[in-house]
């Protein structure tokens, strides 16, 4: 439920209309608007008491309920777009981010080099993954441990903030320290257990959407997060599994669309995953500035054929310049048209 204050609300009103919801067992959320006061109530609309009784208070009003299973992440809670700030870096905001670095960690030297080819090119935050969900247990699984010391080596080298996956709560305290922004996968994005520590560890998360998700499950996954006391959250479009292999996975815009007119949170796409191939990563970004995405993560790579995982999809760091100049008109035109 959304209750909407009548104009010039006191404080005493505010406090007096909360103290309520919170007897009929809900989290009152209070956004304060130039014009109007909204109080957001969090609770199951289902076995609670109705809050349509509050709408015959003196301040109040409206009484709305919220038709999604969202609120948190909804434009009812929040109309402006929220900007999430990772040390240099802004998701979210009049300018597009850009996030780059390989599927994994594999050596203090690969590492060194991919993140000084995208530290020259002014690229802050760095793809940094130390452990890898793997379909196969014979897959490489990520160097673990030893990537968090080299992360933790090269961050302090090269002054970038880091972006890290988390495949289960052990993890979190592990490379809690190093990593700048937490990473949800595909393969996690419904794993609510996982949701609920992760928003816990207060830092930033980056929710990938699953690969069989809706919409509507995908903010939802993100509305555990900010229920549970993380505010910045991350969404990110890698694509959804298809019957058709001509690309890994099914890049949905019309997903990307939809997600950014229902909420309020920043809106990533990760090209490299939907296209599984090289040459399309380019296209797929360009296509993603077009669909309204706050920005890109793009996999990259010193060598990209040796690499020991995801070597098809990732481009070479040292040709990333090139990505960026033809980038750059794209990334300038959907700079212009953002009403920040």
């Amino acid at each position: 439920m959304i209750i909407v204050l009548k104009p010039n609300s006191s404080d005493a009103d505010i406090e007096s209309v909360s103290n309520l919801v919170q007897t009929l067992r809900y989290q009152p959320r209070v956004i304060r608007g130039v014009e109007r006061t909204v109080v957001a109530c969090i609770g199951d609309e289902l076995s609670n008491r109705s809050l349509e009784v509050l709408g015959n208070l003196p301040a109040v009003e409206a009484v709305m309920p919220v038709q999604q299973r969202y609120k948190l992440v909804s434009r009812e809670y929040s109309a402006h777009n929220t900007a999430i700030k990772v040390n240099g870096t802004v998701i979210g905001g009049k300018k597009i981010a850009i996030i780059a670095g390989p599927c994994a960690v594999e050596s203090a030297t690969q590492f060194r080099t991919v993140v000084g080819d995208l530290k020259a090119l002014g690229i802050n935050l760095i793809r940094a993954m130390a452990f890898k969900p793997r379909t196969s247990p014979y897959d490489f699984q990520g160097l673990k441990a030893d990537a968090v010391a080299i992360m933790r080596d090269v961050k302090s080298e090269f002054g970038v903030s880091l972006v890290t996956e988390i495949l289960g709560p052990s993890q979190v305290e592990m490379v809690h320290e190093v990593s700048d922004v937490l990473q949800i996968g595909a393969r996690n994005a419904q794993n609510y257990d996982l949701l609920e520590s992760v928003a816990q560890a207060r830092k930033p998360v980056l929710l990938k959407r699953g690969m069989a998700s809706t919409v509507e499950e995908w903010l939802t996954a993100a509305e555990y997060l900010l229920v549970n006391g993380c505010t910045d959250v991350i969404l990110c479009e890698r694509g959804l599994r298809s019957f058709d292999r001509s690309v890994r996975n099914l890049l949905d815009l019309g997903g990307v669309a939809v997600a950014k007119h229902e909420t309020h949170l920043p809106i990533l796409v990760d090209p490299s995953h939907a296209a599984g191939k090289r040459s399309l990563v380019m296209p797929l970004a360009k296509a993603a500035l077009g669909a309204g995405a706050d920005g890109l993560i793009i996999e990259a790579h010193p060598t990209p054929d040796e690499a020991f995982s995801d070597a098809a999809q990732q481009l070479p760091s040292s040709e990333f310049g090139a990505v960026m100049t033809e980038l750059a008109p794209w990334i300038a035109l959907a700079e212009s048209e953002r009403g920040e």
